[in-house]
C-alpha cells in the first residue's frame, strides 16, 4: 500500500495548473496525506494571475485559497477549510527554488506540478521549470500536463513503466506497482529498443523474457501485458503511452545537483512534453512514500 504523509502541489494561479491540483487532491485524499498547496512569489514579476509583485503575502494566501476552491469544484474557501490543506507563498527569486525549497522544509513525498507540454522552443515557457524541478527534487515528482483531462489510473488506464533494465527502472517500477494498487489499475511495462543492426541480436521475444525476469526481480503482481516498441525511447516511451491511454507514466530519472542540475535524461525530458498523461519521475535512491523524516518547517 503507499503510504504518502505530504503531498505538495506547486500553484501558479494560472488554468494550467488546476489540473496538477486536481491529481494532487485525489492522490493526498486515497493516501491519507496532507495536501499543501504551495504558491511561488517570484520577486521581481507578476503572480500568474496578473495581480502585481509588491502583493501582500496574505492578500496572495487569499488568491491561493480561491482559486483552490474553484479548481475542486468547492463552494468557496470556507468549504476548501474542511479539507483541511496547509497553504504556503513561498518569495524567492525563481519558481524552482521557491518549490524545492519548500519541499525539502515540509518533508515532501510527493511533490506535483503542472506542465504545458510544449515542444520546441516554446518548452522554455514553462518546460524549464517543471525540468529543473523534477532535477533537483528531494523527492518523487508527479508531473500533470494541463492539456485535455487524462483519465486517472484504472483497469482501463493502466500505469506504464517504462523499463531500461538498470537501477532506476527498478525504483520506477516499485513505485508503478505503489501506484497501481491505490488506483486498483493494472501494471504494464515499456522497453524501447532502437532498431537492431547486425547477428545476434536479441529478438522482441527474448526481450519481452527479459522484461519478465526483471518484474520477477521487484516484489509486486504480476504486470499485466510487456511491450516492446522500436524507436528511440524519448520518442517511443512517450508515443506508446499515449497510444496504451496510460493513466500514468512512470520512469528513472539521473537527476543531479551542482552544475549538472538540469540533467534529468533524455526519456524524462521527452515525456514531460509529450506524454498526455501524468509522468512520475523518481531517482535511483528514491522511494515513493518514503521520504526522510520531515524537520519543522520555519514561519512564513
Amino acid at each position: 500500500m503507499l503510504h504518502l504523509r505530504t503531498v505538495v502541489v506547486a500553484l501558479d494561479l494560472s488554468p494550467g495548473s488546476e489540473a496538477a491540483l486536481v491529481r494532487a487532491s485525489d492522490l493526498a485524499e486515497r493516501s491519507g496525506a496532507t495536501l499543501h498547496l504551495l504558491h511561488a512569489d517570484v520577486l521581481f514579476r507578476s503572480s500568474g494571475d496578473g495581480a502585481p509583485d509588491a502583493s501582500p503575502s496574505s492578500a496572495l494566501r487569499v488568491r491561493v485559497e480561491r482559486f483552490a476552491a474553484d479548481a475542486l469544484g468547492l463552494d468557496g474557501p470556507q468549504a476548501l477549510d474542511r479539507l483541511g490543506p496547509t497553504v504556503a507563498v513561498v518569495r524567492d527569486v525563481t519558481a524552482p527554488a521557491a518549490v524545492l525549497r519548500y519541499a525539502a522544509e515540509a518533508g515532501a513525498d510527493l511533490l506535483v506540478v503542472g506542465t504545458h507540454g510544449r515542444g520546441g522552443v516554446a518548452r522554455l515557457l514553462l518546460g524549464s521549470v517543471a525540468e529543473a524541478v523534477v532535477a533537483a527534487a528531494p523527492c518523487p515528482v508527479l508531473t500533470v500536463p494541463s492539456r485535455g483531462a487524462a483519465p486517472p489510473p484504472s483497469p482501463e488506464a493502466p500505469v506504464v513503466v517504462a523499463v531500461d533494465f538498470s537501477e532506476r527502472s527498478r525504483t520506477a517500477l516499485a513505485a508503478g506497482y505503489a501506484l497501481a494498487e491505490l488506483y486498483g489499475a493494472a501494471v504494464e511495462l515499456v522497453h524501447a529498443r532502437r532498431p537492431a543492426r547486425g547477428a545476434g541480436a536479441d529478438s522482441d521475444a527474448e526481450v519481452r523474457e527479459r522484461l519478465a525476469e526483471f518484474a520477477r526481480s521487484v516484489p509486486g503482481p504480476e504486470p499485466a501485458a510487456l511491450h516492446v516498441v522500436r524507436g528511440a525511447p524519448s520518442r517511443a516511451v512517450p508515443a506508446w503511452a499515449a497510444e496504451r491511454g496510460a493513466g500514468a507514466l512512470v520512469l528513472g530519472t539521473h537527476g543531479r545537483t551542482g552544475i549538472a542540475h538540469a540533467v534529468i535524461g533524455s526519456v524524462a525530458e521527452a515525456s514531460l512534453r509529450r506524454a498526455p498523461c501524468p509522468v512520475l519521475t523518481l531517482k535511483q535512491t528514491e522511494r515513493l512514500g518514503a521520504a526522510p523524516p520531515r524537520p519543522t518547517l520555519a514561519s512564513d
